[in-house]
């Protein structure tokens, strides 16, 4: 089984990412959505689905289920990754370690 060294999901058998496919706008007002793959792809960094899930529970991040699939809004996912990073608390994260040892 082959994953994306990304967000680590299964390729599908043409050796495609799920979190590569375009992002959703359901309501046609320019907020995209997307899986947690997704967001990860767009957001960067060192996050994980886990990382994802536990916005969902702790910080608030919207989800919509469609079927068994579930969505969140790429500018509030970005927001509260922004929040993260930048707050001091916890351990520096791999992203603030590099940005650190470049400057």
């Amino acid at each position: 089984m082959i994953r994306c060294p990304r967000c680590r999901a299964r390729l599908n058998g043409e050796g495609y990412c799920p979190g590569t496919l375009p992002l959703l706008d359901p309501r046609h007002d320019g907020r995209e959505y997307g899986t947690a793959h997704q967001l990860i792809h767009q957001i960067g960094g060192d996050l994980t689905t886990g990382t994802i899930n536990n916005w969902r529970r702790r910080d608030g991040l919207e989800c919509h289920r469609v079927g068994r699939t579930v969505y969140s809004p790429l500018d509030q996912a970005a927001e509260i990754e922004a929040d993260k990073r930048l707050g001091g608390r916890g351990r520096p994260r791999q992203l603030d370690a590099t940005l650190d040892a470049a400057a």
